[in-house]
């Protein structure tokens, strides 16, 4: 056995020694020193560098591979993470109480991730296979979504509604079509994928896509709308068509975490009745204090008033609840979900406005069964990533679908399972099983209805079972 398939079968991650180390002494040296760090200091500045070691470590595993779970989710859930600490340390928040333990289950949950996501048994190969006839149904799928999502924009313009929570408290069916831009982003990252595998970047598709994104953004206020296609974009250029050198890659998440707190100005631009306003302050205060300080903070609100009883697992059922009804077509919703539960709770007069304050995955893992819960919920997330990471390496829409669901992986660290587990099924999965059959139909062309036909996203061609 060569050495990069020893460490390949002891976790996963690319390369060889660092440092005359293996993976596993390096991950184990970050989990132990880090933990030392945090459970014995109670400084705020303590928790940031014990996760920061955590998360350097992960990114020293993963050599920066940007399809490396270590990669592209550790950072951000970083951020999540410190958001609070270092704002209590810099003397611009103050303390609500029990910051020293929603670190502790910060660094707990962290923990349970990178191992659920190293110690896989397969390394992922970097050439997956294009899929045959899987351009056209593609493309019917993209103008289907891109009509819907156009209907969309086109209620929020006419009926004259000026914010994201008047469209979210919109009663009409037609407010509810906003799922259409994410099946349209898998759409493009699929036609995406096909033109750059055969070396050619497609530039009409491309700019038009973007900009379609960008008006989307400036009317909707949903800010996911546009990053989730730059998201896929790069990555699938940088994979498929040319690698990035790391010193772009580290220009690029600068100047993309410096967009956060600009994008938040720019929400609703076209529709609301306010001027636009221009606020200047510290852009990494903003970015910490804008987007990513929901999670703790709404993590420190869960351990300083912990529920009466653990949820024992309830909040599971009410997450699979979420993904398997049409939520879109129920007045009513899909019953109770963890982030519900929470702002109805906490923040009710914000909810009753048609906004929330999210939630927290760490917290829902909290709530249901408390330390243990943490560690079971990033278990699950962690192999729920890893085998989507495999996946990836079979074919074009593989490594699509898992791109398409890296956003939507990060975004859960300041929600709960139901909105993994629901747009996953419905905007990731059921899309991908219509292109399939549409396949199916452009390959048969229509005939032979009786005749058995095999086609599974791992295969490379379509087959009849005489």
């Amino acid at each position: 056995m060569t050495q990069a398939a020893r460490a390949i079968s002891s976790g996963n991650i690319p390369g060889g020694r660092i440092l005359g180390m293996s993976n596993g002494t390096i991950l184990g040296i970050g989990i132990f020193g880090s933990g030392l760090l945090i459970l014995l200091g109670h400084h705020p500045l303590a928790g940031v560098i014990g996760l920061a070691w955590l998360t350097g470590s992960a990114l020293v595993l993963s050599r920066l591979d940007l399809l490396h779970p270590y990669t592209w989710y550790c950072p951000f859930f970083f951020l999540y993470g410190v958001s609070t600490p270092i704002l209590v340390w810099l003397e611009i928040k103050e303390d609500m109480g029990s910051l020293h333990e929603t670190v502790i289950m910060e660094w707990l949950a962290l923990c349970s991730f990178l191992l659920a996501v190293g110690y896989l048994k397969k390394r992922r190969p970097s050439s997956p296979k294009p899929v045959p006839e899987i351009e056209k149904p593609a493309w019917f799928l993209f103008l289907a979504m891109l009509a819907v999502s156009g209907i969309y924009l086109a209620y929020i313009w006419h009926t004259g509604l000026t914010s994201k929570y008047e469209i979210i408290l919109s009663t009409s069916l037609l407010g509810r079509l906003n799922p259409a831009f994410s099946v349209l982003a898998l759409a493009y990252g699929i036609l995406l994928a096909i033109s750059l595998v055969r070396r050619r970047i497609p530039w009409g598709l491309l700019v038009f896509v973007i900009a379609w994104h960008l008006l989307s953004f400036l009317v909707t206020g949903e800010r996911a709308i546009l990053l989730r296609v730059l998201w896929i974009t790069f990555l699938l250029v940088h994979i498929l068509y040319r690698r990035i050198p790391n010193r772009i890659l580290g220009i690029v998440a600068i100047c993309g975490l410096a967009l956060v707190p600009i994008m938040q100005e720019l929400k609703n631009v076209l529709i609301r009745d306010t001027p636009l306003s221009v606020t200047l302050a510290s852009p990494f205060v903003s970015v910490l204090a804008d987007e990513f300080l929901a999670g703790s903070e709404n993590l420190q609100t869960v351990i300083q008033n912990p529920p009466r009883h653990y949820y024992w697992g309830k909040t599971l059922w009410w997450d699979v609840k979420q993904a398997l009804l049409p939520g879109f077509l129920l007045p009513s919703g899909t019953g109770p979900a963890p982030t519900i539960r929470f702002n109805e709770e906490f923040f009710p007069d914000i909810v009753a406005q048609g906004g929330g304050r999210g939630f927290t995955l760490v917290g829902e893992g909290y709530m249901n069964f408390g330390a243990a819960g943490v560690v079971l919920w990033f278990v699950m997330l962690g192999g729920f990533v890893g085998y989507l990471y495999r996946q990836s390496a079979r074919n074009l829409v593989w490594l699509t679908m898992y791109i398409v669901t890296m956003p939507l992986v990060i975004y859960i660290t300041r929600a709960d399972f139901s909105n993994l587990l629901s747009q996953f099924g419905k905007h990731v999965a059921l899309p991908v099983v219509a292109i399939y059959v549409g396949r199916r139909y452009f390959v048969t062309g229509g005939s032979n209805p009786r005749q058995p036909w095999r086609a599974v996203p791992g295969s490379s061609s379509p087959q009849l079972i005489r």
